[in-house]
């Protein structure tokens, strides 16, 4: 919340899949993104990752004890497509997850533990009941000696980088609700915090309990910002009330943790968090990443004036619909709007939220990136 010389502008990049890349540049590696990202005159991060990452696509099998197998099975009596059931074998039992393998499916005959792509094509989630809290620890399991020491080399490295490039260095992603929703479905999730409430904390609190391991280690190697991953938390998907009964203490005491180091603690959530305000202020978030006055309908001047002194607002923008279906005159119009509303007092980061996808037409970017230089 100082005074700065310009709004900084950030954009993520993802992947929907398929072989089209608008993108013009090499985004998919850390460094070589802020090398391209930063020579545009954009502003950037760095991402560490903990060993046994979500991004770098987690697997337990990897872990002493933990063995699976894939199987496809045929369709069910009425459906199109085949299904694909996974096993965990762990010392506590048997995990089962299955899932509808559609023809947009990424990742030929698996499935991954932690996967949007799972969510909407689920048939059985892999944790049902209390029993499967046992066999979910030995996948929430410590990293061998090895990867903590690659861990720790690519640490050293990235951080070299981040002084060198002048940018932050980023931890992350952990996760509560998201965890919970990849692990037990969002049917279970939504019905469970009613009907079996006990077994959502149970399975929340063994995700909390390996998240917060997992900080401890991207603490140590000197990260500046914690970013926790929130789109599963908003109130989309729990009350209010059990929002603050079963999510808010676990992630105070991630973010007291995380400040006692000295470092920020960034909070991804693109919908339905306005009723949240008041607790993100007491939980102490350093910055809220996805103000969206689209697809979330925020308005920005509101928000500016609730929280815009207290926490760093991020986003402003969209990109999705912004960038896909708006002409140049709106976006230049919604760049100019952002700015003018959010950058007054500092504490703000242009972002178009969600992020800047592999086939988002690169021509729209440019006029995103033109405006706002414009208004330096």
């Amino acid at each position: 919340h100082h005074p700065t010389d310009h709004i900084p502008l950030l954009l993520r990049f993802w992947s929907l899949g398929g072989e089209e890349d608008n993108i013009p540049f090499n985004w998919r590696d850390e460094v070589e993104r802020v090398k391209n990202t930063t020579a545009l005159g954009l502003d950037d991060t760095i991402q560490l990752e903990p060993p046994l990452g979500y991004v770098e696509n987690y697997t337990p099998e990897l872990l002493p004890g933990v063995q699976s197998t894939t199987e496809l099975l045929p369709s069910e009596e009425g459906e199109k497509y085949p299904r694909l059931r996974k096993i965990y074998e762990t010392p506590s039992g048997q995990l089962q997850t299955i899932v509808v393998q559609t023809e947009d499916w990424l990742y030929d005959q698996d499935v991954h533990l932690f996967d949007d792509y799972n969510i909407p094509r689920l048939k059985e989630p892999l944790i049902k009941d209390e029993k499967d809290i046992p066999c979910l620890k030995y996948l929430l399991g410590e990293p061998t000696e090895q990867q903590l020491i690659e861990f720790r080399e690519r640490a050293r490295y990235l951080r070299e980088q981040a002084e060198r490039l002048g940018v932050l260095l980023d931890g992350g992603w952990s996760a509560l609700g998201d965890a919970v929703m990849w692990l037990c479905g969002m049917e279970r999730v939504l019905y469970g915090q009613t009907d079996c409430p006990q077994f959502i904390e149970k399975v929340l609190d063994a995700v909390f309990e390996w998240e917060m391991r997992r900080i401890e280690w991207l603490l140590e190697e000197g990260i500046d910002v914690m970013v926790h991953m929130a789109w599963y938390e908003g109130t989309d998907f729990w009350t209010p009330k059990n929002y603050r009964k079963m999510l808010k203490l676990r992630l105070m005491a991630m973010i007291e943790k995380v400040h006692a180091h000295g470092v920020k603690f960034r909070y991804i959530i693109s919908r339905g968090w306005k009723p949240l305000i008041k607790d993100f202020l007491e939980m102490g978030i350093d910055c809220l990443a996805g103000v969206d006055p689209v697809q979330d309908k925020i308005d920005l001047r509101e928000i500016k004036r609730e929280i815009g002194g207290q926490i760093c607002l991020m986003g402003g923008l969209n990109s999705a619909v912004m960038l896909n279906l708006w002409s140049e005159e709106q976006i230049r119009n919604a760049v100019r709007e952002a700015v003018e509303i959010l950058s007054p007092g500092g504490g703000a980061i242009l972002f178009p939220v969600d992020a800047i996808f592999n086939n988002t037409p690169w021509e729209k970017v440019e006029i995103l990136i033109d405006q706002w230089r414009k208004m330096w």
